[in-house]
């Protein structure tokens, strides 16, 4: 039996191939990780701050994630950037309110970036050269051994 194979929208299959703001920044105000223990999924998140303003001038993320993951950290992106940091929080916070009614698999890839904006807004506060890292609460399903 053939399985049929679903259609990616393509906007967000060119955001799998070609994430927005993805990469390392080497001078960054603040850094966050968000990390899903169940199946090693992290994402870093950086940020660039004007002291003044409080607005993101840049922001930086990398995953080791999934291609939901690498959608999700360029959509993110794309509204944080620019924005204020206050802006930033209230919108993670609306999108942690959005995604808890979701199935878990399909919520905990975005609630990784979320979690790890979460983090790196922390180490901006706190500035205490810690490592800041926000666990997911969701979880995607991890594989089976042998079922992979």
């Amino acid at each position: 039996m053939e399985q049929e194979v679903p259609q990616i929208d393509p906007r967000y299959l060119e955001l799998m191939m070609s994430p927005t703001n993805y990469g390392e920044m080497k001078e960054y105000d603040a850094k966050g990780y968000g990390k899903n223990e169940a199946t090693g999924e992290m994402v870093v998140i950086f940020l660039k701050i004007d002291p003044d303003t409080k607005i993101i001038e840049d922001i930086k993320w990398q995953t080791n994630g999934c291609g939901t993951t690498l959608v999700s950290g360029s959509l993110f992106s794309q509204e944080y950037k620019g924005k204020s940091l206050q802006s930033g929080i209230e919108f993670t916070n609306a999108v942690f309110d959005k995604i808890k009614d979701n199935p878990p698999p399909d919520a905990a890839c975005g609630e990784v970036v979320a979690r790890a904006f979460m983090a790196a807004v922390e180490d901006y506060e706190k500035k205490d050269g810690k490592e800041h890292i926000h666990y997911v609460t969701l979880s995607c399903p991890v594989p089976e051994e042998g079922n992979e």
